[in-house]
């Protein structure tokens, strides 16, 4: 008996032990890599653009050496009672704490919402002048603070306002940026308080608004990859995917790169990264584009070290294998959402910091199918 309890308790701890399934193709991540391949672009460019702002999730007021922001903001006026009107008065809640001085003058020219940029009244129109068409008298000044800002509008242009206006512009007067309500905040939101003389009040809340932002100031190279947010900068980068068999199964595919901030508002920056739909076209610089699931990132712009990853195995996968029915005309990288407070930041062209697609992959066995 004793000599058979030593054979026993091997045959345990061999039934013990043998618990693990063979590892099916559905399990690809725990299979080692047998192919890896580091990419950089073979074509790589970058251009700048007025983008829209209308739907940011706040209004931004300011201005410094490199960035102003303006605010539009346009109220149902039409059918207001002029005569008897004994004060009107525009209320803003701030979201900073920063302080800062304004004006207030009445639009000129319609504007639209979803289209208006510093360029652009609309979809179609142009403003005379970049930056808003407005009335050059004073509608009203005050200062932004945390708390809510109230500005008093002169009531000798209030029949410009009411009739012959398209909402009101606010410039920034002071150096800094303030962000404040839009909007889409019922309670604290913009709007105009109009009293009368018998002591009635009616308030007015927005029909639309919006921040539109400049760049024209800052100084840029242009030969720099840039990313920027407000007044975007997109950086595009084509990889060449032949050296990967079409047979290859993706496991990783990772876009890396070290940025170079070179102007921030925001302690944290959002980055995202885009696939085009079509070649890119080197002479107008533009070509459509469609958002990559999950296919963005943060990080701090304090920190030298950063090394920022966005991962695309799945799109990567698919120019790979569908190469014929799903080319592969590059990415575009961008600030996401693209309404951010200003930032701007570098990509290096050349040497350990430039932008790198590493790419991990499991090639069929030979034999698999074979008899």
């Amino acid at each position: 008996m004793s000599r058979i309890l030593p054979w026993i308790q091997v045959l345990i701890l061999l039934l013990t032990r043998c618990n693990t399934l063979p590892v099916g193709f559905d399990q690809i991540k725990e299979v080692p890599v047998n192919g890896f391949v580091e990419l950089v672009p073979d074509s790589l460019d970058c251009y700048s653009k007025y983008v829209s702002l209308g739907y940011a999730d706040y209004l931004l007021l300011g201005k410094d050496d490199d960035y102003e922001s303006r605010i539009l903001i346009k109220f149902p006026l039409k059918d207001s009672a002029l005569d008897s009107v004994s004060s009107v008065r525009l209320i803003l809640h701030p979201v900073d704490s920063v302080r800062l001085r304004f004006v207030c003058h009445p639009c000129s020219v319609d504007w639209n919402t979803g289209a208006v940029s510093w360029l652009l009244a609309d979809s179609a129109t142009r403003w005379f002048h970049p930056g808003g068409d407005f009335w050059e008298f004073v509608l009203g000044e005050g200062e932004l603070a945390k708390e809510s800002t109230v500005v008093e509008l002169n009531l000798s242009f209030l029949s410009v306002l009411v009739q012959n206006s398209f909402g009101i512009i606010l410039l920034p007067a002071d150096t800094g940026f303030c962000a404040v309500t839009n909007m889409t905040d019922s309670k604290l939101g913009p709007r105009l308080i109009f009293t009368y003389r018998s002591g009635k009040e009616r308030t007015f809340y927005p029909s639309g608004d919006a921040h539109i932002v400049d760049s024209s100031k800052s100084q840029i190279n242009p030969g720099d990859l840039l990313v920027g947010s407000s007044f975007a900068f997109r950086t595009y980068l084509k990889f060449n995917l032949d050296s990967i068999p079409a047979t290859a199964t993706v496991v990783r595919a990772e876009l890396l790169f070290k940025p170079q901030p070179l102007y921030f508002r925001s302690d944290t920056l959002r980055l995202g990264v885009h696939r085009l739909t079509e070649a890119y076209p080197l002479r107008t610089r533009y070509a459509g584009y469609e958002e990559i699931a999950n296919a963005t990132t943060s990080f701090l712009p304090g920190k030298d070290d950063t090394i920022v990853k966005l991962e695309i195995s799945r799109l990567v996968q698919k120019w790979v294998s569908q190469s014929d029915s799903f080319p592969n005309y590059g990415l575009l990288l961008t600030a996401e959402p693209e309404w951010q407070k200003p930032f701007r930041l570098k990509l290096l062209r050349s040497g350990t910091a430039e932008p790198r697609l590493k790419i991990y992959y499991v090639l069929p066995p030979s034999d698999r199918f074979s008899r």
